[in-house]
């Protein structure tokens, strides 16, 4: 991964100088997660499924001028309309999309802190959504994309959106 960036929308914003993606949110780290109940019976020769568990989007970053902002929306029960996880790689200068996690109707469920000596702190946020929307950009082994795979899930209707 060569950048790690998340666009809030208009009411966050981050540090990032980066050409297209000027005062987003620059990222340290992200975890993801979606699980399936799975169900067994006695014999272990069927299985059922259940309802997908979405884990909260887990991002680390340096505090920065957002972190205020970032804290009292999480306080508030701020809904943020969509927000964007976006994985990027350099091509020839240029940041190529390689991964963009599209989360709607977004709250942050948490925010931490720590540090230590040597370094600037570090926050870690938690993001809970209703819906997400995974976007893969595959490139070309020359320069370019090769094509796009996208996937979603609604989970107030449990199903692809």
């Amino acid at each position: 991964m060569d950048v790690l960036i998340m666009d809030m929308g208009s009411t966050v914003t981050g540090e990032s100088s980066l050409t297209d993606y000027a005062g987003k949110l620059e990222l340290l780290s992200f975890s993801h997660g979606v699980a399936m109940q799975i169900t067994g019976d006695l014999s272990n020769t069927e299985r059922t499924s259940g309802k997908p568990n979405h884990q909260d989007m887990t991002v680390t970053k340096y505090l920065d001028a957002a972190s205020p902002v970032l804290n009292q929306s999480c306080c508030q029960g701020t809904a943020f309309p969509q927000v964007d996880v976006i994985i990027g790689r350099n091509d020839s200068g240029k940041v190529i999309e390689l991964m963009r996690y599209t989360m709607k109707n977004c709250l942050i469920s948490s925010v931490s802190i720590g540090g230590g000596g040597g370094d600037k702190p570090v926050e870690t946020l938690t993001l809970n959504y209703n819906q997400l929307t995974w976007k893969f950009t595959s490139q070309k082994p020359e320069v370019g994309v090769k094509g796009v795979v996208d996937g979603k899930w609604d989970l107030a209707k449990n199903a692809a959106a």
